[in-house]
């Protein structure tokens, strides 16, 4: 299997360890060539970093060699840069969300299938083994029928740790489009699509400090523009039905609330989903060593902890690319596709919809639940 050439658009945080994942652990189907920043300066560190060319956008869209381009800008600039990948013949992969609209992220897939190209968007975490093993365990009725799930991401905003953090409080981020996003695509993994979705929303200030002290623009002020405090419920058409809240209103780290995370909850048993933002089995991306485990309690017993039945358990972002990659060479459909990254996209502004209307969101997409990666290659293997 031949290596894919890849261009990283958007130099900024996350470049750095999806461009260490495909410059190593993934290096098998992937090459990173180049990579571009609208600050030429970024592309320049990260290119020096991890030894490939540094070009603006225009060249890189513009190279001939570059199969797949991996769009790392922020949420507002990912329609532009998919549009132009496709018109550029290339693949597009986008950090999360696919677009800000329904209709930008309905027009890239059309684009992308009259041009015969793959145009997603992660997240990824679910393909690694702690989503990966639960959803084993609930093909394997462990907890009997699935009937609901609650699922908590509440904590203190981005301002905390992010030196550039507005960006985050802008239209098509926030705590849904940010975070939630890892929820919804992990629901979507566990019991396919959803046919209606509910929501509330508030937000407690509009505007925030800045408290990286190594941020340029400490100490300053920046506008909030979404709500920070979100309530939904997400109707799936397997009759499961999920209570997701998303808040960044509180003085502590979401995974340290003290309530459970993710849980789904069945005829026979409630099973304890790790934090979708992490790969392994634990509630926290900060955890000092990966959780080999994911908890299960069987009907009114204690709480058990079963091991990780496969492997991706550390920091894996880039999976979804390089099974992308994979796929694309043996013409199988990739387990982050354009539909399912449209439907999670529709959850998302529909519950923002519901809100604003007072009435269910309806679902006009639907999309058909990615195959387990554990069904189609063993992990003890790199891919």
């Amino acid at each position: 299997m031949k290596r894919m050439k890849v261009g990283v658009i958007g130099c900024g945080m996350i470049s750095e360890v999806y461009l260490k994942n495909i410059t190593s652990k993934f290096a098998g189907v992937l090459e990173a060539v180049a990579c571009a920043d609208i600050f030429m300066g970024s592309a320049e560190k990260r290119a020096a970093q991890f030894g490939l060319k540094a070009l603006t956008v225009e060249e890189l869209l513009a190279n001939r060699e570059i199969e797949i381009v991996l769009n790392l800008t922020i949420p507002a600039a990912h329609y532009e840069i998919a549009k132009k990948t496709l018109l550029a013949g290339k693949h597009a992969y986008s950090e999360k969300p696919l677009a800000l609209s329904y209709e930008e992220g309905r027009e890239l897939l059309k684009l992308a299938e009259e041009k015969g190209l793959i145009c997603a968007a992660a997240p990824d975490t679910f393909l690694g083994a702690g989503i990966q093993t639960c959803i084993k365990l609930l093909e394997d009725g462990v907890i009997g029928k699935p009937v609901g799930v609650h699922g908590f991401m509440m904590g203190c905003g981005p301002e905390n740790f992010h030196p550039n953090p507005a960006f985050l409080y802008q239209y098509g981020a926030g705590p849904v489009f940010d975070m939630g996003t890892y929820y919804y695509t992990a629901l979507t993994a566990m019991f396919g699509p959803a046919k209606r979705v509910a929501g509330f929303g508030s937000r407690s200030t509009i505007e925030r400090e800045i408290k990286v002290k190594d941020s340029p623009n400490y100490p300053g002020t920046f506008p909030v523009d979404v709500d920070t405090y979100v309530a939904s419920t997400v109707e799936f058409e397997s009759g499961v039905i999920a209570n997701i809240t998303c808040g960044w209103e509180f003085p502590f780290w979401y995974w340290d609330t003290g309530l459970p995370m993710f849980a789904v909850f069945g005829t026979e048993g409630t099973l304890f989903i790790p934090d979708p933002n992490t790969f392994d089995g634990g509630s926290s991306p900060f955890d000092t060593e990966p959780v080999m485990c994911v908890k299960l309690r069987r009907g009114d017993g204690g709480v058990e902890e079963l091991p990780l039945l496969y492997d991706y358990y550390d920091n894996s972002r880039g999976l979804g690319l390089a099974d992308l990659s994979r796929c694309l060479q043996e013409k199988r459909q990739p387990k982050i596709n354009g539909q399912m990254s449209l439907h999670v996209l529709e959850i998302m502004l529909g519950i923002f919809e519901a809100a604003k209307t007072g009435e269910y969101h309806l679902m006009e997409s639907t999309c058909q639940k990615p195959e387990a990666l554990f069904h189609d290659a063993p992990f003890e293997t790199e891919i």
